[in-house]
């Protein structure tokens, strides 16, 4: 038996008929989509952007929905929305470009600068700091012409030392601290207590790398009907586009085009994605990621039993090709010193995480109500860390790993260093525009990590070659001239020289605890670090050319470079068959490498994608054989 519904619109009525029979719904006509999403208030048009859902008709007691086909009417069946119409993906998707596009977009782009505008990088400079930095230039050249040269060289270089001390000393409360970090274990959840985990992945000139990337995400152990896996392409990005129409995706993945606009950035793409994500909870993963399998898991365990106010969970990030060359395994003891000592030390203390641009886990409601991405910062990641920690939340270290592609070639690890500093000092300058207010939100204690690890690591890169310098220099004129110098500036040439060398030891002895904690020492490493510091100052000195001219251009970095990574075609691994061992990473990847041990501080990369593999893991650094790329998308 049929029911009719009139479905009132802005110029009349329309009538149509709804079969009674659920499995065989009527279609909506698509000249109506219009008047329904003109009508459509905020709550409606998150229903029908997360859940694709909209409303058609309004009776006494209840709202008509139509659902869009596929997974979305089987989810508002489950839902009891009782959908009485269905809806073209294709049609709806066209729709909400021609009708809220505009909304969607100007939301991705502004809502933070237009919400909370004092936490957005959208301005360099605030007045304030303008005249601060105007009053200190100027005293500092007053000091120049004024005084001896000794005198200021001096004193600036006891104003750095100062400064690197504290640096210095947050490292040592980091190294120092409780050895290996507890692993607690949160009780785990079954299937029916998981919630839904929205996954989002953006994607930009990837192609490279797309094959691994969706046999990792394929790989992930969770119901896949909780899964809501975003993948994100710019608009313009052509042969994205063309790869991923080449793909049968599961139905757990959609796709979401990013409109062309400016700033073209990773946190611009997340925020325009995040209108259309549905899940409680939700993570991040770039292209060349490889999460452990039971990641989100383990995420969702730990906030399940964590407190309201437990905002963010950073997972661990390595990689599978830390022994590819020099530059290579500099990251990887890098990483590894950040993720294994100094996070898990600032979360226990308290202090605030700058959070790694990937592997980000977040309750999704609190992530929405800080105001997200900072669409106009080009590290989004420490800066909404800073944020979170201001405004009253917390976040934790998530004891899993995701392996991702160190930088091998030197050119490409500078420019994506080079952005990671100019973000860096963007965060600094948003954050430091009202340091009373920092204060009083974050602590003495808490502005001191942030100090060490945002501005400290730009300011340190940056003059790390200046103040070597100034250190050389006071040595020779104290050796040129041994009787006439000063106590003052013998002083600041032996404190200059210490903390510096304190500023080596305590890197190289975090470095020496890492690798000795995962299995082998890497002394060449460890004592060629100064030459990766020097390295640090030429992307450092480029970052502050970029933010000058450029400050919101997102340096791309190259992936799928490493001999490890695999270009072949994309395809799916089904789950249950995959083996564990060197026979599965050939699988995934295409080639047949000795590549167990390859893995940064990580273990056996042959275990990336079984669960039960990874609990059993054994450290090893062997040397990675090279192999050739097994072909070109």
């Amino acid at each position: 038996m049929s029911v009719v519904y009139e479905l009132t619109t802005s110029d009349g009525s329309e009538i149509i008929e709804l079969v009674g029979n659920p499995s065989d719904l009527p279609e909506l006509p698509v000249h109506l989509l219009g008047s329904i999403f003109a009508r459509l208030n905020p709550a409606e048009k998150e229903l029908a952007l997360r859940h694709k859902l909209l409303p058609v008709a309004w009776l006494p007691d209840r709202t008509l929905y139509a659902a869009v086909e596929g997974q979305s009417l089987g989810r508002a069946r489950e839902n009891n929305f009782k959908p009485v119409a269905r809806i073209i993906a294709k049609q709806f998707q066209a729709s909400v470009k021609r009708y809220l596009g505009k909304e969607i977009l100007e939301y991705a782009t502004e809502n933070l600068k237009c919400r909370k505008p004092d936490f957005s990088a959208h301005r360099r400079f605030m007045p304030a700091q303008i005249v601060g930095f105007g009053i200190l230039i100027v005293i500092y050249l007053t000091a120049l012409v004024s005084l001896p040269l000794e005198i200021t060289f001096a004193f600036t270089s006891f104003l750095f030392s100062l400064f690197f001390l504290g640096v210095v000393a947050l490292r040592l409360m980091c190294v120092m601290g409780p050895g290996q970090e507890t692993k607690t274990k949160a009780r785990k959840l079954n299937d029916k207590q998981l919630p839904v985990y929205s996954v989002l992945v953006p994607l930009f000139r990837e192609t490279r790398v797309l094959r691994q990337l969706l046999a990792a995400l394929n790989q992930l152990d969770y119901p896949q009907h909780l899964l809501d896996i975003k993948l994100i392409l710019e608009e313009n990005d052509v042969a994205m586009h063309r790869a991923i129409a080449s793909l049968d995706l599961p139905a757990y993945f959609e796709v979401i085009v990013v409109p062309s606009g400016k700033p073209q950035t990773k946190p611009r793409a997340l925020n325009y994605a995040l209108q259309f994500s549905r899940g409680e909870l939700l993570t991040i993963y770039d292209a060349e990621d490889m999460p452990e399998p039971d990641q989100l898991r383990k995420a969702a365990a730990v906030f399940a039993r964590g407190p309201h106010n437990l905002a963010c969970l950073q997972a661990e990030l390595a990689f599978y090709n830390a022994n590819e060359n020099w530059i290579t395994r500099q990251f990887a003891v890098e990483y590894a010193v950040l993720f294994q000592l100094i996070l898990p030390s600032l979360a226990r203390e308290g202090m605030p995480l700058p959070l790694g641009g990937t592997s980000n886990h977040f309750r999704t409601k609190i992530l929405r109500d800080v105001g997200a991405w900072d669409s106009y910062n080009v590290t989004e990641d420490a800066d909404l860390g800073m944020r979170l920690a201001r405004l009253g939340y917390t976040t934790q270290v998530l004891h899993s790993k995701t392996f991702e592609e160190a930088n091998t070639e030197l050119g490409n690890w500078i420019s994506q260093r080079a952005r990671w500093f100019k973000g860096f000092l963007q965060t600094w300058l948003v954050h430091m525009r009202r340091p009373y207010s920092l204060h009083g939100e974050i602590g003495w204690d808490g502005i001191w990590a942030f100090q060490a690890t945002c501005f400290g690591t730009i300011f340190s890169s940056t003059v790390h070659p200046i103040f070597n310098c100034l250190i050389c220099y006071q040595l020779w004129q104290n050796w040129q001239t041994p009787l006439n110098h000063s106590f003052f500036t013998t002083f600041i040439a032996g404190m200059s020289i210490v903390v510096t060398l304190m500023g080596y030891g305590t890197s190289m002895y975090a470095g020496y605890l890492v690798c000795k904690r995962n299995g082998h020492i890497w002394w060449g490493v460890l004592l060629t670090m100064p030459f990766y510091w020097l390295l640090m100052g030429v992307a450092a000195w480029l970052s502050l050319w970029q933010f000058i001219v450029a400050p919101f251009h997102w340096n791309k970095t190259k992936h799928g470079i490493s001999t490890l990574t695999t270009i072949s075609k994309p395809y799916f691994v089904p789950v249950t068959v995959m083996p564990a061992g060197p026979k599965m990473i050939t699988k995934i990847t295409g080639k047949k490498n000795r590549i167990i041990g390859t893995v940064s501080f990580g273990g056996r990369a042959a275990a990336f994608f079984s669960a039960s593999a990874i609990r059993s893991l054994r450290f090893s650094w062997a040397k990675t054989r090279k192999a050739e790329p097994s072909g070109v998308p």
